[in-house]
Formats: C-alpha cells, structure tokens, sequence
C-alpha cells in the first residue's frame, strides 16, 4: 500500500475511532482506559472532578505483565510498592507534587545529596505531559532578558527613581548569568541531550520603527547588534561558540528562502538546544537512580492533615490500578507548573478564599518541514506584530516556529487555536521569497503549551515581585509551592527548592557535578558504535545516541531484524522518521503507560507529524499490549484514547476545516476544485481526495477509495487537473462518492447553473 493511502486508511481508521472514543468515554465503564486526555484546567481540579467522572478514563484495572524498570532502576511497579508503603511512623523527608522538568528536578536535587534523604515524587500524568514538553526547544540564556533590562535602565526611571531602578537592572542581569551558568552546566555535562544550534538575525534596515521594547535606543539595534552579542557571549565566559556576523551573499546562499529580500547583514548567535521531554525524563529517571521513589500516572487527589491543619502527606491515586493509598512525608512541595493553583485548593479547607498564585500565557508552535530553514541554522525575528520573539529554529529534520503569547487558563489537551496558527504563518512571510509561501497545507504538526507566570500569595506586604521563579511557603499547611521559571533554569530552581525545605544546615547540591542519566557511556562516536554493532541506519544510531546516551545500548538489544540487506536491525515506526520500534518496548521499561506517552513524549512523533503519529497508533498499541499484558478490550480503548489525544495537535488540514467545506457557497465548480486542493499544486491527488472524505465523514475503504479516484483520474497519471474534474463531475451521477459528496456539500446547484457557472 502507497503512503498516501496509509494516510488516508488511517484517517479513516481515525475518524471512526473518535466516535468510539466519544462514546466510550459517555459511558459507565466497566473497564476503563489510562489515558492524558481529562480537560483538566486550573480553575479546579475537584470541581472538574465532580462535574465529569467520565473525564477521569483512567486505570486498566490489572498491570499483569510487571516488566523490569532500564537496567539498574526499580521497575514502576516496584515504585508504586514503595510509595505505597509508608505510615505517620516512617514517612518521607519530602514527598513532590508534579513530575514536569521542576518536580522532577527536585527530587533529583534532593535525592543526590548526601543527608540521605528519602525522596518521594509524583505525576498525575507522564513526565512532561505538560508545559515541559510544549516549549522551543531552546536553552537559551536570556538575551530578551538583558535587552527589556538595558531599556528599563536606559529609562525615564533611572532620573525619577534611580534606586530602584538599579536595583531591578542589576537584579535582571543576575538572573541572565544564572541562566548563562545553566546553559553551560546543560551543555557540558549534559552532552548527550544538548547541541549548540546557531541563530541568524537578519537586518535589512539600519534603522527600527517602532522601536523594539519600546525603547528609541533600540532602534540603532541592526547598528549594535554586533557588540550586543558579543556581551552576551562574554556573560558566560565565552563557552559558547561565538557569535560573527554573516553577509548578505553569505546570507542568501545559506538562506536561499531570502532570496528577493533586501539584507544588509546577519548577526548570528548560538543557544543550545534540545530535545525536551526526552531531558525531563532523563532527570526523572537519574531521580529513581539516586533512589527517589518517582512515578507517574499516581495523582494527588486530597492532602492528610494533623491535627495542628498542616499538612503531613497526601490521598494517592495509582492511575493505572485505580489503587488508593495514602502517602506521609514531612514536606509536601507543589511543582505543578500552571497547574499549581488546582493543588494548593487542595490544601485549603475553603478554596474560595484561595489567593491565584500562578496565571497561565499559551505559546503556540507550528512545525513546517525541513525545507523551510537550513539544517543547521536557525531565525530570530525579534520583532513581530506583537513583541515577542518569534523564533525559526531547525528540530529533529524539520523546521520548528513559535512562539504566541497569549494570557488565559491552563487546558491539559495541547490544541492551538487556529488564529494563532495563522498568525505564526503570516508571520513566516516576512522572510520568505515572493515565490516561497507558507501554505496551510504544510503545517504538519502544531500545539501550544503555557508558562506559568508566578507571584507570591504569602509574601508580606512591600515584597520584591520576582521576576522569575518564586518559591513560597503556607504558613498554615506548611506546604510549599515552587512556580515560574523556563526550562533553561530546572536545576537552579530545583536547588532553591530543596535548600528552602531543609534549611541553611542541609548538605550542599550536587547537581552541577552530575550527569543526567544516560550521560555515562556516551561518546561523539556512539552513532557509529550503533550502527557497527547493529547495523542501523545512520539517522537511527544518530537519534538513539542523542536521546539515549550510554542507554542506546538497551534500546538496540531489544530491535528487531528487519529481514532486510540494509538496515540489518531496527524496524522503523514511521516512514521517513528515525524512531524503531525497539524504543517502544524500552519506553515500557521507563514507566510509559500509554501509546500517547509513546508518540508524544518517548519518541517525538506526534509534535513532529500528526498524520503519521495517527498512521502509526496501531503498531504502538500492538507492542504495548504484549508488553504490558493488556486484553483486547483495553487494547482498543488505548487506541481510542490516543487517537482523541493525537487528533487534538493540529496538523495539515485545519480543525475548522469541515465547517468551512460545509459553509461555502460554491459560486463554481472552480471553487470546489480549489477547496480541496489543500496544497494549491493545481491538480488533486488521491490522498487530498482521501482527506476530504474523512473530513466529511465519508468512510471509504482503501477500494472504494481507489475507485472513486480513478473515476476521476481519466489519464491514469495519478493527478486530477480542473478539466478531468469538471467532467467527472459533470458524467458521474451514478458514483458512489460522487452522490454521497453531493449530498454532504448541496452541489446539485453548481449542475443547475449551466456551464457558463461551472467555467467561473
């Protein structure tokens, strides 16, 4: 079978698979599925609770098969046995609410240090099923930050109130050379997880209006750039690869898309880079490795109380068992991102009175293919339509775009809304070509995460508003929550955190001396080591090393023979991606529970390409299944949850794309015609005539697909130009899909009008 027709077969698959999972989920179950799908937000998770039980379609009810954890660490049973054990007698040092790069972090901070402490730490969901999988892939240093800091002390302000002022200008740069020694604590030891990825700025104008960050200064920046990031390269003691400049010829040759644009020059700078939710799980695997008890899919659902009203553990949920079990410790840390007002309501007798601590802003990200940026350079826009930095960067072979910023509450499913898909887009043009566009078509995969941005509830009146992350304490509970922050800052906050929780006596971290796991045994030629043993291709053994570290070596005993010359080993999940199904019995090994942790998180294929994430969902499942021993039954509501879970990225065809087919009215046959050419080549293939059906919810099986294109298709070069469709359309009244796409769309009034209409 053809790929295109894979695509289409799925999508079919597919579209009947939400309507399973829609019913499914309405029901009373008697067996029901783990999955991330609950629309949880941060105005209560309780009340969402209450409000929708079927919201919660978690637990298989039985985990027959108890596989062993990565070599060396407990398996999640082992884990869930372990939290599960302790009493007010013999409780945790400190038990962490949130298994995000945060929660995680901590318990990593904690666990490695040498009190000895006994470690516990929680995650309703899968590590990073939530903000810290959904960002730019960037562990960046902060040059936003020392640019808004250089215009606030460059202000009016620093004449009405210069105290202040300074204090806050000398507060901003601190926090970038934290994030500058973060960087270099990522990039040297985290060597397996990070690259150095350059980023050209391209100027074609001496002179900015408005001024960027509202400061008349930066205007000369195409002027200052140069030495700006010069400065920026010194705050970390030059570590980094350094920034130069890059000429305009230079500069159309590398960016080929540029070609009709005016540029003066480029200035180009480097950040690292990496694969995010692969980093938050190494961290929470290198959590269990120090001895933590971590898991996910184990919930909060209430706090225990003594009688004093502080808080001495928690109610637990085991998502996978429906097991309930409680869990002491002396200190309870919140760590969940935006979410972390819907645990403090726990806390709280009357939540109503609960003072917000944390408001979400979503960032929108869209992945185009390849071709849209070099595979070794990324963009910076620094100045879009609405000031924020829009960054153009090269991901895992394909071109990652974003950011949105956009205040509103945290949703658990990553769905973008469509306006800020086509903001991004827009936005896109201003750096192409004439004849280079962005089409809708070519948006493979898009999602949107939030930042939480944090202030202090507890603080007593007259408190510095932090300007990044804070950390604060219940006086009545005792409970402490950690919000804000970026990625680039995990450990640092991490540290905070726990030195917070044990005082000024507690033995120092260690973090910054230690490798994430995976980092022993990685080597520059680990690739090549992969491919000379197991006889994978060099994208494969490229993406094992990268993501793996020394722990590519399990992956590949568990790959497969693919019965093939070349590749000798790996099976692939997905055509045209490097991901082998070996990795998915590994992610079994590292606590995945679901195909979605699978597709999103474990590999990266969802927040890559949709439709082949979707394509892919049955193979997943079948591995899953042998592996973690499920029935039929749970089998197919994995599916179906994945399937509602994936479906929610937003991919090629727009999610308001039914309503608009069904909205228009088709003035012309030519109207029609251009619909459904989503990829405006001016001819139609079988896959965009497969994607209308679904779309429509026509179901056709793979024949009556092939039929229905061949009907059209009358000189058999799989491409159907206007004039063949115009004479399908007008010979076909006995086809199938020609009466059923009639009826859904109401076109008997384009036959009506006769044939000057139909020629527009």
């Amino acid at each position: 079978m053809s790929s295109a027709l894979r695509l289409v077969a799925s999508r079919n698959y597919v579209s009947r698979l939400n309507r399973l999972a829609c019913s499914t989920i309405s029901k009373q179950r008697v067996l029901p599925v783990i999955s991330s799908v609950n629309t949880f937000s941060t105005t209560s998770i309780r009340q969402e609770r209450k409000r929708d039980p079927g919201l919660d379609i978690t637990g298989q009810a039985t985990y027959p098969n108890e596989i062993p954890g990565p070599q060396g660490l407990p398996s999640r049973a082992e884990q869930i046995k372990r939290l599960s054990s302790t009493s007010p007698d013999d409780p945790y040092d400190i038990l962490v609410i949130g298994g995000g790069a945060t929660g995680a972090g901590i318990a990593f901070d904690a666990a490695s240090r040498d009190g000895g402490y006994k470690v516990a730490c929680i995650e309703r969901g899968d590590f990073a099923s939530e903000t810290s999988s959904r960002s730019t892939k960037l562990i960046w240093a902060g040059i936003r930050y020392m640019a808004t800091a250089s215009a606030s002390l460059l202000s009016k302000n620093l004449f009405t109130n210069p105290i202040d002022t300074i204090k806050d200008f000398a507060g901003e740069i601190k926090m970038v050379l934290n994030c500058h020694r973060e960087r270099k604590y990522m990039t040297t030891q985290q060597k397996h997880l990070t690259n150095w990825v350059p980023i050209a700025i391209p100027f074609s104008e001496w002179y900015v209006s408005p001024a960027p960050f509202g400061h008349p200064l930066f205007s000369f920046f195409p002027v200052l750039a140069p030495f700006v990031l010069k400065v920026y390269d010194s705050m970390s003691g030059f570590t980094c690869p350094p920034s130069y400049i890059m000429g305009k010829s230079k500069a159309k040759e590398i960016f080929p898309q540029l070609s009709d644009r005016k540029i003066n020059y480029c200035a180009v700078f480097y950040e690292a880079q990496h694969n995010d939710s692969r980093t938050n799980i190494a961290i929470a695997m290198s959590a269990a490795e120090h001895g933590a008890h971590i898991s996910n899919y184990v919930e909060m659902t209430s706090t225990i109380k003594d009688a004093n009203g502080k808080v001495i553990g928690v109610k637990a949920l085991d998502r996978m068992t429906n097991k309930e079990f409680d869990i002491y410790s002396k200190k309870v840390v919140f760590a969940g991102g935006p979410f972390t007002d819907g645990l403090r309501e726990m806390e709280e007798e009357d939540p109503s009175k609960l003072k917000p601590a944390v408001n979400g802003a979503s960032g929108t990200h869209i992945v185009l293919p390849g071709y849209y940026c070099p595979r070794d350079i990324g963009l910076l826009d620094y100045n879009t339509s609405d000031g924020r930095f829009l960054f153009f960067v090269p991901w895992e072979k394909h071109c990652l775009v974003g950011t949105t910023d956009t205040k509103c509450p945290a949703e658990t499913l990553p769905s973008p809304p469509e306006d800020e898909v086509q903001w991004i887009l827009d936005e896109c043009g201003k750096y192409l070509s004439d004849d280079v566009r962005v089409r809708r078509s070519d948006v493979l995969s898009a999602w949107r995460g939030w930042r939480p941005l944090a202030n202090d509830p507890h603080a007593p009146p007259g408190a510095p508003v932090s300007r990044d992350h804070i950390i604060s304490e219940n006086p009545d509970t005792g409970v402490v929550f950690i919000a804000g922050g970026k990625w680039t800052t995990w450990r640092e906050m991490a540290e905070e955190a726990v030195d917070r929780v044990f005082g000024e006596k507690a033995p120092k971290s260690k973090t910054l001396d230690l490798k994430l796991f995976g980092g022993d045994g990685y080597s520059g030629n680990l690739s090549i080591k992969l491919i000379q043993k197991h006889g994978m291709t060099n994208d494969t053994a490229s993406m094992l090393a990268k993501t793996y570290g020394g722990r590519a070596w399990e992956v590949c005993e568990l790959s497969e023979s693919t019965k093939l010359t070349w590749p000798r080993f790996g099976v692939p999940l997905a055509n045209n991606y490097p991901y082998i199904t070996a990795e998915v019995r590994y992610a079994c090994r590292e606590y995945a529970c679901t195909i979605e942790d699978v597709l999103s998180r474990r590999t990266r294929l969802a927040y890559l390409n949709k439709d082949a994430a979707l394509g892919s969902i049955p193979i997943v499942a079948d591995i899953m299944a042998k592996e973690l021993g499920w029935t039929e039954d749970v089998k197919a509501e994995q599916i179906a949850a994945a399937t509602k879970y994936v479906s929610s990225y937003a991919g090629r065809i727009p999610e308001n794309k039914e309503t608009s087919l069904r909205g228009t009215s088709y003035r012309s046959l030519q109207d029609l015609f251009d619909a459904i050419d989503t990829d405006d080549s001016g001819f139609l293939d079988r896959m965009e005539v497969g994607e209308l059906a679904s779309v429509l919810g026509i179901e056709l099986t793979e024949d009556e697909l092939n039929v229905a294109f061949s009907e059209m298709d009358q000189n058999g070069n799989d491409r159907v130009d206007f004039e063949e469709f115009e004479t399908w359309f007008e010979n076909s009244k006995d086809s199938f899909f020609y009466q059923r796409l009639s009826q859904e769309l109401g076109l008997e009034s384009l036959k009506k009008m006769g044939p000057g209409a139909l020629l527009g």
